[in-house]
């Protein structure tokens, strides 16, 4: 079968174009075209409408960029329910006690979360950092111990790997904090404290210059001096002037232990032993220095 006709095919013959009609002679007017006279859009917009259109857009760059700036510096405070949870992590944490410094962290991040991502709140984040650095001290009191009965016992290495891991964790949580709050005391003290958890005393003293007069300074300029060697002579007024502002400060009275046994002072260091076992009934390297010194059957 033969495929079907095309569409032209099946019209027949195409039909002739029509003629085209003449050129117009030239300067005769088309008929149906009548001069079109200027309207509002062939003329230059006046320059006063352009200038008042340069500053509504100013204007409006001005009101967004205010908005933006109100939303990152417009921060709120934290609300009450947040700085509470703060002050049970921070009472947590005067107790010293590894269960108690892991209920401190806990608490802490509570507190942060709490408040949210809106609220301006250094304190928290400076307490948690804080509070890592104080799981440092406590693992590496754990890693001397075990290093002092034997030098070779691979579960001072480990505690030692665990303490570097607490501080690391207390640089990332400062580093942020204190581009977003510039001059916050809180933070200042959390970075002084991660530098002499580093053992970089002209890094800590830059920081504690910035809040020389700050009560919580003696703690950290006290922990120093007792982490050099002969320096625990120089750390104990440091470290009663921070007993002085927190009497209820269980890891103080450890630290003063600590200075009394380095400057051989048995009777002293069971005093404070007792005093932080008193405070914090939990704390386990309070308890076991004391029985070292032959203080258990005194204590009960």
């Amino acid at each position: 079968m033969p495929p079907p006709p095309s569409a032209g095919e099946a019209d027949g013959p195409a039909a002739e174009a029509p003629a085209e009609a003449p050129p117009a002679a030239e300067g005769d007017e088309i008929a149906g075209e009548p001069e079109r006279e200027p309207g509002t859009f062939d003329r230059a917009p006046p320059r006063a409408l352009l200038v008042g259109v340069a500053a509504g857009l100013v204007l409006l760059l001005a009101v967004g960029g205010g908005l933006v700036a109100y939303r990152k510096l417009g921060r709120r405070a934290p609300p009450a329910a947040a700085v509470e949870t703060l002050s049970a992590a921070q009472a947590d944490a005067e107790k010293d006690s590894l269960a108690s410094i892991a209920s401190a962290e806990t608490k802490a991040r509570d507190a942060l979360d709490v408040a949210g991502p809106r609220a301006r709140f250094p304190e928290a984040t400076a307490a948690l950092a804080r509070v890592e650095i104080q799981w440092a001290d406590a693992l590496a009191d754990q890693a001397s111990r075990i290093a002092e009965k034997n030098a070779d016992d691979p579960r001072a290495a480990q505690l030692q790997a665990q303490a570097k891991v607490k501080v690391k964790a207390a640089f990332d949580l400062l580093s942020p904090a204190a581009k977003a709050n510039a001059g916050s005391p809180d933070v200042q003290l959390a970075f002084a404290d991660y530098y002499r958890a580093k053992r970089l005393p002209s890094s800590m003293s830059r920081y504690l210059k910035e809040v020389k007069d700050e009560p919580r300074v003696a703690l950290i300029e006290g922990l120093a001096l007792l982490q050099e060697d002969d320096g625990a002579e120089k750390a104990l007024p440091k470290l009663k002037a921070a007993l002085a502002a927190s009497p209820q400060s269980a890891r103080i009275h450890y630290r003063l232990a600590l200075a009394h046994l380095a400057l051989k002072d048995e009777g002293s260091a069971r005093t404070e032993l007792k005093e932080t076992l008193r405070l914090s009934p939990q704390h386990e390297r309070a308890q076991a220095l004391l029985e070292q010194l032959g203080g258990a059957a005194e204590r009960k």
